[in-house]
Formats: structure tokens, sequence, C-alpha cells
């Protein structure tokens, strides 16, 4: 196995500390939110091209430009105050609670995290 794939997998492993990094920050900057891991990693279906997809389900509509700020300073802030590494194969899905329920409804399994 490639030293790549190991180092991969060894960020993988680590997904719920992930998760909880990213609800900690989360939860600073929106406290009403709900933080979820969905997709492969809460399916069990993790391969080497994975990554940890989180969804985040906020109380407020925010738009395009909002999202993207917000998502931005989650992750500044998981990193910064509680020591996500910067290279964590994380991708976050930022959602209201009606942009969220596709997700519920696509979901085979999600994991709640706050």
């Amino acid at each position: 196995m490639s030293s790549w794939v190991k180092f991969r997998f060894s960020h993988l492993r680590r997904w719920r500390e992930y998760a909880e990094k990213i609800a900690k920050a989360t939860q600073d900057l929106e406290p009403n939110s709900e933080v979820y891991v969905i997709g492969g990693v809460a399916e069990d279906r993790i391969t080497v091209l994975s990554d940890i997809d989180i969804l985040i389900v906020i109380k407020r509509k925010l738009n395009g430009k909002e999202k993207k700020k917000l998502r931005e300073m989650i992750l500044l802030r998981a990193i910064d105050l509680y020591n996500l590494p910067f290279d964590a194969p994380v991708e976050i899905h930022l959602k209201d609670e009606d942009g969220a329920k596709r997700f519920f409804e696509l979901s085979k399994k999600v994991i709640k995290v706050l």
C-alpha cells in the first residue's frame, strides 16, 4: 500500500473526531444548528477517494455568498481553535432546514454529531 493511501486512510479513520471539531466550530457560530455525518463514511462505504461529508443544518436562510462565508468561517475556526488538520478530507454541506430534507431523503444512514 502506498504511503499516500496509508496517509489518506489515517485521516478517514478519524472521521468522528474531525466531525466533532467541525460541530464545535459550528456551534460557536450558529448555536441552533445541527451537524450530521452523511454519505459513505456514515454508511461504512469508505474508499481511498472518500471524503467526510458533514451536513450542517442551520435555522435561517442564507444566500450563496453568506453560505460560502459561513462555511469558510467554520473551517477556519475548526482549524484554529479545535486543531482540525488543515488537510482533513471534510466536505461541508451547509443547508437550511428545507434544503436538508433532500439529504435526509437520499441518505441511507445519517449520524448526528450535534
